[in-house]
């Protein structure tokens, strides 16, 4: 995996983050109404699979005591010099592993945008496990799933039923794309390379 985004990272291939980028209104209306839900406390996030840290910069900007993990080297160096942000905000590990990556506990919001669906099977019930290890009781995950040509690494299509075989004791729910019942999100784009936005809950 880290191969292939080492590579892009090199070569300024970079599609999955224009489409963050164009994402962007979607995100902050989510972080909007995971914000409201914690008002008189400070908020923990982690940005998985964060590489150059545009969203972790986000969520800091909005008063979320963030940090990003990627086992990119070169993604998070330019994060640092790019964002203007402390070294202190990113590890250098891999989500498969967070439990032993150095990245803290106890955290109210895990942002998966592209991370989950990078790995194969037995990978995202890894990194699912260690998501769950270090959440708080009431914690959030929003997750987005890229279409088929998030390149390097060509992962499979991601359904609604890999998340919840991965993820078992959440709640997923759909927020955009088929089975939303989201009517309050910005309008986005419908076509199968925008992907889709879900929101997962401990239950």
């Amino acid at each position: 995996m880290s191969i292939g985004y080492a590579t892009a990272y090199r070569t300024g291939i970079t599609p999955w983050e224009k489409a963050s980028r164009q994402d962007r209104p979607t995100l902050e209306h989510l972080l909007e109404r995971e914000e409201a839900l914690r008002p008189d406390r400070v908020r923990r996030a982690i940005d998985l699979g964060c590489g150059r840290g545009f969203n972790t910069k986000l969520l800091l900007d909005r008063g979320w005591d963030a940090m990003g993990v990627d086992n990119v080297r070169q993604a998070v160096d330019v994060a640092v010099r790019r964002n203007g942000l402390e070294d202190a905000r990113f590890v250098i590990g891999d989500v498969r592993h967070l439990v032993h990556s150095g990245v803290g506990s106890r955290f109210d919001l895990f942002l998966d945008i592209g991370c989950f669906q990078s790995l194969d099977d037995a990978g995202r019930t890894l990194m699912a496990g260690g998501v769950t290890e270090l959440a708080v009781s009431d914690a959030t995950i929003l997750m987005r799933t890229g279409g088929p040509r998030a390149w390097p690494v060509r992962p499979k299509q991601v359904v609604r039923h890999d998340i919840e075989r991965a993820y078992r004791g959440w709640t997923v729910t759909a927020i955009s794309g088929v089975g939303s019942t989201d009517t309050t999100a910005p309008d986005r784009a419908s076509d199968a390379r925008s992907g889709e936005w879900f929101r997962l809950t401990r239950t």
